[in-house]
């Protein structure tokens, strides 16, 4: 095979030359030529397919043609290769990419070679993935999800799962997992996460499905003794939500564990995002910068949790919780909890109250005493 980038394809080279007009011509190959800084025989051998060009002469020529780079490569014929084409359209070879990232060539080479996310991020990786490739992060994801490596440790995981899940149906016997367990510790191996976190949140799974076996034989129960049909029909349905539920425990818990740890916040980025739900009002900046340091808080405002606004014309920098960054805190609240046992957990009843006042999460009306120390710092 030519050496450069493979997945390149001739083909639209060769058409847009022949049909794209550049500054209101079409472009001969001895000017294509000039103009990449090359010579006529090699670009008829990019046209060929005998010679294939490196990433960043086909980002030149997409900018002379003003095309999207993707456009001169071809569809990514395995899922395994769909980061790497992007990457490639993007014009960037590995350590280029790496180096935006902020993150070592081993470390993105995992990522694309094996959908592996490093273990210690701030879950903002696939976002800035998107942005240096020029794509949705939701085809970022897409690509991560549909990799063979991904599907594989998730079926593995899933299997593990299986397993300990078993103890759940053992009645009148607690259904916990010890640290120490084999399955356990083949599980935290696969998320490359301590066994001491992946034990605390494997058993929170356990006891939602414990719940759902209790609940799926009260159902029984009130179905035994129905005292009419629409009573023993409603009795009916549970259970089958339930079995259902109880059959794709395993499954439904190994996405769970992957989809959480590879998006998970840092320690300071949870505790400051709770701190705005106990707080009631936007923090401002200087306050903002002991909870957290300035990157913490970019990444926060990047996943729209964070809004980062000025009270007024020259007024203070304040940072407030936004309504997706209020969801996501209640919604995740357990599995945190699991994540960080130390950090602080968020007030219900004032998360309660930020969706009651709009005002409290997205307006720049703010309370007279914000541009003031507050009083727990």
């Amino acid at each position: 095979m030519p050496r450069g980038a493979a997945p390149f394809d001739h083909r639209v080279l060769a058409g847009l030359r022949r049909t794209r007009t550049v500054d209101g011509n079409l472009l001969s190959a001895a000017e294509l030529a000039r103009r990449l800084g090359t010579s006529k025989a090699r670009v008829l051998a990019y046209e060929a397919g005998t010679s294939v060009p490196e990433a960043a002469r086909i980002a030149e020529l997409a900018r002379i043609f003003r095309v999207p780079a993707r456009e001169l490569y071809q569809e990514p014929a395995r899922p395994e290769d769909s980061i790497r084409t992007l990457r490639l359209g993007a014009g960037l070879t590995m350590a280029e990419l790496a180096a935006r990232l902020g993150i070592s060539v081993a470390a993105y080479r995992d990522l694309e070679r094996a959908a592996r996310l490093p273990a210690r991020t701030d879950g903002t990786l696939p976002l800035r993935l998107a942005r240096e490739l020029s794509v949705q992060v939701r085809e970022i994801d897409e690509a991560l999800d549909r990799h063979p490596h991904a599907s594989e440790r998730r079926q593995k995981i899933t299997q593990l799962l299986e397993e300990l899940f078993a103890r759940a149906h053992t009645t009148h016997t607690a259904a916990v997992i010890d640290m120490e367990d084999p399955q356990l510790l083949g599980v935290a191996h696969l998320l490359r996460r301590p066994p001491s976190v992946v034990c605390r949140l494997v058993n929170r799974e356990l006891a939602l499905l414990r719940q759902s076996l209790r609940v799926g034989a009260e159902a029984r129960a009130s179905l035994a003794y129905a005292q009419g049909e629409r009573e023993a029909q409603r009795a009916r349905h549970l259970i089958t939500v339930q079995t259902q539920a109880v059959e794709e425990a395993p499954e439904r818990a190994a996405t769970t564990l992957v989809r959480f740890l590879a998006e998970a916040m840092s320690s300071r980025q949870w505790r400051a995002l709770v701190h705005l739900v106990n707080r009631e009002s936007p923090v401002p900046e200087p306050r903002a910068r002991e909870l957290a340091d300035p990157e913490a808080w970019d990444g926060l405002v990047a996943r729209n949790f964070v809004t980062r606004e000025r009270v007024s014309g020259n007024g203070p920098l304040v940072y407030a919780l936004s309504s997706w960054g209020l969801g996501r805190v209640m919604a995740q609240a357990p599995l945190y909890a699991c994540l960080y046992p130390r950090a602080p957990a968020p007030d219900e009843q004032l998360a309660l109250r930020h969706r009651l006042r709009p005002w409290a999460r997205r307006s720049l009306t703010v309370r007279p005493e914000l541009g003031a120390a507050p009083a727990d710092a």
